[in-house]
């Protein structure tokens, strides 16, 4: 299903395939009128979207999204409508963007112990921005010397990460994350707000669970949850809007899309293959766009409303 507005979308500035400005245009092509590039720990795209929109006529909101920690969990934050050159929020994102790469080198020294045939040169060439897993998977596929290790399924990116490159594999390094209040902090004081990156997939789908953590994030800032994703059930999109209504809190909505045929993260039941792609169920999108703007501006404002917390 086909949307107007898409709130999460990767670039090749993090684990995406294509450049922001390709991804506005394609936004424009298919229709689209509001859409915001969410790159991993990078706002690296952010201009280049912006000023793509410009051109073409689809409005572009600074986005990023963020690997952190919450209750021993990871969580993943997104930010809307920040400076994408505020200094503190740029230091950080750099101190972020440093350990990927020691995690990336890691894991290139791990699978060079497995045998596998690959550099951190190499994979420095498929990550234009943020070093991801699929930049390291990517690599791994360039060298035929590789084939009879990685096995005759493992004939695409998405296989690859599956089979080496993530948790209990030899060659997984994990990372250390930011709290998720110090990163609802930074986006903060950066004029942004922050939001709740697909709850719906976290901590076994369980609503209650869900509820008890959104509660606490409201207490630790979050303004806001990703309402609609192209892997949420009918069920998870009608407890997350009611969540919303009920601490009045924002709503947004995302395709987590990647690549076109993105088997990876679709795989991992995470990320359309293409833009606009979710469902809403009957729910109206409407409202989204007008209530995050109108949030950013009172955040940059320094009028920001409480949400309700009394149920």
């Amino acid at each position: 299903m086909m949307n107007p507005i898409d709130l999460q979308i990767q670039s090749n500035k993090s684990d995406g395939k294509y450049p922001p400005a390709e991804l506005v245009e394609r936004a424009k092509r298919l229709g689209l009128t509001t859409v915001a590039i969410t790159d991993h720990d990078s706002v690296a795209g952010v201009r280049e979207a912006m000023k793509k929109g410009e051109e073409v006529g689809v409005k572009v909101i600074s986005g990023i999204e963020m690997s952190c920690n919450f209750l021993h969990h990871e969580f993943h934050l997104l930010g809307f409508g920040m400076d994408d050159a505020d200094p503190a929020l740029l230091s950080a994102l750099a101190l972020f963007q440093e350990d990927r790469v020691r995690r990336a080198e890691k894991m290139v020294e791990n699978l060079n112990r497995d045998g596998f045939v690959i550099t951190m040169k190499e994979v420095r060439i498929f990550a234009e921005g943020s070093v991801a897993r699929p930049a390291i998977a990517e690599a791994l596929l360039m060298h035929p010397e590789n084939k009879s290790k990685l096995g005759g399924d493992a004939y695409d990116i998405s296989t690859v990460i599956r089979k080496f490159l993530v948790e209990g594999k030899s060659a997984y390094v994990g990372r250390e994350h930011v709290a998720m209040k110090d990163a609802i902090e930074l986006l903060h004081n950066a004029g942004g707000v922050a939001v709740w990156s697909h709850p719906a997939i976290h901590l076994d789908r369980d609503a209650k669970k869900i509820e008890e953590t959104l509660e606490a994030l409201i207490g630790a800032g979050l303004d806001g949850v990703e309402a609609f994703h192209p892997d949420y059930s009918e069920d998870e999109v009608e407890f997350l809007n009611m969540f919303a209504g009920k601490y009045g809190i924002l709503r947004t909505a995302g395709s987590d899309f990647h690549r076109d045929a993105d088997t990876y993260h679709a795989g991992k039941n995470d990320g359309a293959s293409e833009l606009g792609g979710y469902n809403t169920y009957g729910f109206s999108i409407d409202d989204i766009v007008p209530k995050l703007e109108e949030a950013i501006q009172k955040r940059r404002s320094g009028e920001v409303a409480e949400p309700k917390t009394d149920g």
